[in-house]
């Protein structure tokens, strides 16, 4: 039996992507153990239902603010300590700890695993994963679901700088290295040339679901948006602003963690662009596993990237994968990641000009006055999931690099 150790700053069900990997290795036969940490409130109760599938599996460290708040008031007040203190200093892990709040805690339980591979899935998780590796003279896996250094409008911002140097310093001690999308493979690629990147697209495994034309002529068409977050400069506004100048019965659903000052904006902004009160819809936050048989109920999924900053413009995120797999036609912006992967799946749905309303309202129209397209569309899109985009195929490339090093 083989012995793999994943790492994350976040918890399993913020990261779905982990999670796949975990479970496939779990049923092949390795013994699997997951350390991971308090990322978001909303997360617990997903969290609950999936570690008690797997008792023993996942390892949570560095508190968490209701039970055990103490420790996780201390890790934090580490980390912002660091932060400050990277100014000034590299030393006695003051970048590893600002990158990450539970990093000493990760790297202490990791010590005392014995393993033969540890994966981090994220730049915050890498440096434990590295040193623990150096304890044990094993290998390491890095994942990188985005360009962390490319979450930031300036190359002077400190939290660039701080990426930047995790990069640098543990990039070079990887045995393997994933990338989320064929865009930020190429950018890791020319930035560290000794790095080879191989993507593992964001999808999920199969699924078994009927496809309805749930939009007929005279009903609602039911938009449909996910993330972990509901909140800003995610291109939302322009959504409710294209529904409003289409004149039709249009519903747009938003499945995510929001505050109330966001909803409130939002809600406003329908209000004052004369939407009915039923055509904007907020969901709290589901599990990765259910997101499925609810997104099933949609017409098309929309993915409204703004390309800001540059990790946002090359990054494939899971919302592509999911509306696929869930049968919906999507109406995407053309950041350079989703004008990539419509060139190579034309047939997927409508690509608009992010910068352009009139290129999103004539997406949305389009598919008001062709039912029978989006019908077609929807069903070619589950086939397309059922066949070719999926984990069952995808893990395939995952299992070679786990078995070869």
């Amino acid at each position: 039996m083989k012995n793999v150790t994943f790492i994350t700053t976040g918890q399993p069900t913020t990261n779905p992507r982990l999670v796949k990997e975990a479970e496939t290795l779990h049923k092949l036969g390795y013994n699997v153990k997951v350390i991971c940490c308090f990322y978001q409130q909303w997360a617990q109760k997903t969290d609950e239902a999936l570690t008690g599938k797997y008792p023993g599996m996942y390892i949570y460290c560095g508190g968490d603010p209701v039970i055990q708040r103490a420790t996780y008031l201390k890790t934090r007040i580490r980390q912002k300590l660091s932060t400050l203190l990277f100014k000034y200093t590299r030393h006695f892990d003051i970048p590893e700890n600002a990158i990450s709040r539970t990093h000493t805690e990760a790297l202490s339980i990791a010590k005392k695993i014995k393993t033969d591979l540890y994966i981090a899935h994220n730049l915050g998780a890498l440096p434990a994963a590295i040193q623990a590796a150096k304890h044990y003279n094993v290998k390491v896996g890095y994942d990188a679901e985005d360009l962390h250094s490319g979450q930031f409008a300036s190359t002077h911002n400190e939290g660039y700088k701080l990426n930047k140097y995790i990069e640098e310093k543990y990039f070079p001690h990887v045995d393997y290295f994933t990338a989320a999308s064929p865009l930020i493979a190429e950018f890791y690629q020319r930035e560290y040339r000794y790095l080879k990147p191989v993507v593992i697209n964001n999808v999920f495994p199969k699924t078994a679901l009927q496809i309805s034309p749930n939009y007929r002529a005279h009903e609602p068409l039911k938009l449909f948006w996910f993330s972990q977050t509901v909140g800003p400069e995610r291109g939302l506004e322009d959504v409710i602003k294209a529904m409003a100048a289409t004149n039709g019965h249009v519903r747009l659903h938003l499945l995510g963690g929001s505050n109330e000052t966001y909803r409130s904006a939002l809600l406003n902004l329908a209000k004052e662009l004369k939407l009915n009160a039923d055509q904007l819809w907020f969901h709290e936050p589901i599990g990765a596993g259910e997101i499925f048989d609810f997104a099933n109920q949609f017409d098309i999924g929309i993915a409204t990237e703004t390309g800001i900053p540059l990790n946002r413009d090359i990054c494939l995120t899971n919302k592509i994968f999911t509306y696929i797999q869930c049968g919906l036609a999507m109406i995407v912006s053309d950041t350079q990641a989703q004008a990539l992967f419509m060139e190579q799946y034309p047939d997927t749905g409508k690509l608009y000009q992010k910068s352009n309303l009139q290129s999103l309202t004539d997406c949305i129209s389009f598919y008001l006055q062709n039912p029978d397209i989006l019908y077609q569309t929807r069903l070619q899109n589950y086939q397309l999931g059922q066949t070719a985009l999926n984990w069952e195929t995808e893990s395939r490339t995952f299992l070679s690099l786990v078995q070869k090093v």
